[in-house]
């Protein structure tokens, strides 16, 4: 009889499926929200992984001095944009008079669409050469380990039509879906 230890799986493999289409992986983020541990489809090789440091601080953008008018406060802002995005490529906006309740409303609505069956999901996944729609994991960019993520993106354009976001949303996931627009 053989003493030595056994290796035991305590989380399921992840169900990784080759999509036809496009040649990259699709796989259901469902799964994920249940595991104990980090899949190993998800485990990077330590020469693989980004350096980041500890904390990330993430300049702030305050946009009251624009609100009241102040040309200076303004330029400020402005020149912080431009530096952060050629840095760091997002930043905190503070001062910007959005209703916490139309933030909250957002978060909500991006929680219920990730919450969805990837099956539902699918039908507003990004065409090849497009940068608008649903993509898990970006499997196609890269090709030993897979990224845990999902993301949903969609465009705005302020001269296009005005119910130009409804329209996304509605005409991919359907009618109940008009509110996340």
């Amino acid at each position: 009889m053989d003493s030595s230890p056994t290796s035991i799986l305590l989380c399921p493999p992840v169900d990784i499926k080759k999509d036809t289409n496009t040649g990259g992986v699709v796989f259901d983020s469902s799964l994920l929200r249940k595991q104990t541990k980090i899949p190993r489809e998800f485990i990077w090789p330590l020469s693989e992984r980004p350096s980041t440091p500890k904390e990330l601080n993430a300049p702030v953008v305050d946009l009251q001095g624009f609100f009241q008018g102040d040309e200076a406060s303004t330029l400020r802002a402005a020149e912080l944009i431009r530096t952060t995005c050629m840095t760091h490529g997002f930043f905190q906006v503070t001062n910007h008079r959005v209703d916490a309740s139309l933030a909250q409303d957002a978060f909500d609505c991006m929680d219920e669409f990730f919450r969805l069956p990837l099956s539902f999901k699918l039908r507003a996944k990004r065409k090849p050469g497009s940068i608008w729609g649903y993509a898990g994991a970006h499997s196609d960019r890269f090709s030993s380990k897979l990224p845990w993520k999902e993301t949903l993106s969609f465009g705005y354009h302020e001269a296009g039509p005005e119910h130009m976001v409804v329209d996304y949303f509605t005409s991919i996931l359907g009618k109940d879906f008009e509110r996340m627009g």
